[in-house]
């Protein structure tokens, strides 16, 4: 599963998923959005050790800023907070600008 949304290019590179970046307003146009699949803690650093720094819910929505192993560096769009959440719990937003297109 992890493979279908990150891709091979991404889990051998370091890189963004595969799939197409959509627009999210304040976000970089070439950093993709992502939105939680479940809620998720959202960690300090790229371990399930690592101090828990808040609770994301379901459906909100983040951007992509980096990936490390199984886990990835988000920007939660509500508050700005940044954090590493495992890369089970996300999956590709899908906003207005991806349908209009």
């Amino acid at each position: 599963m992890a493979m279908t949304l990150f891709g091979f290019c991404a889990l051998a590179t370091l890189t963004h998923p595969v799939f197409s970046p959509v627009s999210v307003a304040g976000a970089a146009e070439d950093w993709p959005a992502l939105k939680l699949k479940k809620p998720a803690k959202l960690h300090a650093s790229a371990s399930a050790a690592s101090t828990v720094t808040e609770i994301v819910w379901k459906n909100e929505i983040c951007i992509w800023l980096d990936k490390r192993d199984v886990w990835v560096k988000v920007r939660m769009k509500k508050n700005g907070h940044v954090g590493w959440i495992h890369q089970s719990y996300l999956a590709p937003a899908i906003t207005t600008a991806t349908v209009a297109k």
